[in-house]
């Protein structure tokens, strides 16, 4: 691990092929990526074993090794959580040549649209409506879905064609890396939309909590969440350092 209860990808990756899991490294960080994206102020990575683990994981010899193989699946979730905070949204880390044949071209569009769709699988798992991102999102979903039909094009032209010459290649190489780029970017856009679509749900929440609605029923109040126990948003932050820390709205 880098820190404590902040895993590498390595360490996921390790990890996932020890347990024989369902989803490889690369698919459970555009999982992730989808889910932190959603609205859904209960989604966090405990929702998400059965679609990593499959319907009977295995977890370990003990309770030992389920504990360390927990740590590294919810860990690796905060490491995204920083990441996101930080402005460094990305795809599982890639490397492809600077001189690549096309194979290598193949199989990096390939990869780029698989995290693309469990990208989007992870915001499903939070059952959002489009709607619920606001009007200023319909841009960036749109752009995503357009990102993702050219990945789809270039897996099927590159999976098409048998031979391509240099400059060609270094061409297409040229626009799958500025296309990767353009989808990182209307992803972390639309991850920064949504924490706000969150921070509004709670702060509108707690400054109504006990007031009456139109039909007289009061609305429940909050349980109340300790300042330094995790925040339910699902951002892996600590409750004053996140939601906690929002001015109520009156």
């Amino acid at each position: 691990m880098d820190a404590i209860g902040t895993p590498s990808f390595e360490a996921l990756d390790a990890l996932l092929a020890k347990l024989q899991a369902k989803l490889s490294a690369r698919e459970v960080h555009a999982l992730y990526l989808g889910a932190l994206t959603s609205t859904n102020l209960q989604l966090g990575p405990q929702r998400l074993l059965d679609r990593i683990l499959g319907d009977a994981p295995v977890m370990g010899a003990s309770i030992d090794d389920a504990n360390a193989a927990l740590q590294i699946l919810f860990g690796y979730w905060n490491t995204l959580v920083a990441e996101r905070d930080g402005g460094r949204v990305q795809f599982a880390p890639d490397v492809l040549p600077e001189e690549p044949t096309r194979d290598d071209l193949l199989a990096f569009a390939m990869r780029r649209r698989d995290e693309v769709q469990w990208f989007v699988r992870g915001i499903d798992a939070g059952g959002d409506d489009p709607i619920e991102f606001g009007d200023d999102s319909k841009y960036l979903l749109e752009g995503i879905a357009k990102g993702s039909s050219y990945l789809h094009a270039y897996v099927e032209l590159l999976g098409r064609e048998t031979t391509r010459n240099a400059e060609q290649v270094q061409q297409t190489r040229t626009m799958l890396v500025e296309l990767v780029g353009t989808l990182e970017g209307l992803i972390g856009d639309l991850m920064t939309v949504s924490d706000a679509v969150r921070r509004h749900a709670i702060a509108t929440f707690a400054a109504r909590a006990g007031r009456p609605t139109d039909d007289g029923v009061p609305i429940a109040r909050s349980v109340k969440v300790g300042r330094n126990e995790p925040c339910p948003c699902g951002s892996g932050k600590k409750w004053k350092k996140c939601c906690g820390g929002v001015s109520t709205v009156q």
